[in-house]
């Protein structure tokens, strides 16, 4: 555990049943598949897991990942890159994007961040699909003290 005095897993996409593990169909938009808003308070560490599987017949299509924090269970704000130049400071939405090259492949991605929201919440998409939408199941590791 690190020294971390609270340590869990939180599944945000898809379910699972003891070890086994059921991913969600992917849309082409944010709202097909977004998790609950997850109360974070504590939290100062987390690992986003997430096993993508690509469509049959589909190559170059991406996972998009988006994350947002709140301040109270209820408002939530997407995260934001900063790119500085000079003494001007360019915020622009974040997204994390993973190309899955070959079709139908599995792949797994564990994603390690920082996190100071009171609240979370995780939404997925695929891009690039021309017929067949791929899978993703996306669990949480959660460290710090609650």
């Amino acid at each position: 555990m690190l020294g971390y005095t609270y340590q869990d897993n939180i599944v945000a996409i898809g379910t699972k049943s003891g070890t086994t593990r059921t991913a969600a169909t992917l849309t082409a938009a944010y709202t097909g598949n977004i998790s609950t808003i997850f109360s974070m308070g504590g939290i100062s560490q987390i690992e986003i897991n997430v096993n993508y599987t690509t469509g049959s017949g589909e190559t170059n299509n991406s996972i998009e990942i988006r994350l947002e924090a709140g301040p109270d269970g209820t408002n939530m704000y997407q995260l934001v890159n900063d790119s500085t130049s000079g003494a001007t400071s360019t915020l622009t939405q974040r997204e994390f994007t993973f190309v899955g090259a070959a079709a139908a492949t599995a792949y797994s991605l564990a994603l390690p961040l920082v996190w100071s929201g009171k609240s979370m919440r995780v939404a997925v998409k695929e891009t690039g699909v021309v017929t067949n939408f791929g899978t993703a199941f996306v669990e949480i590791t959660v460290s710090g003290a609650k």
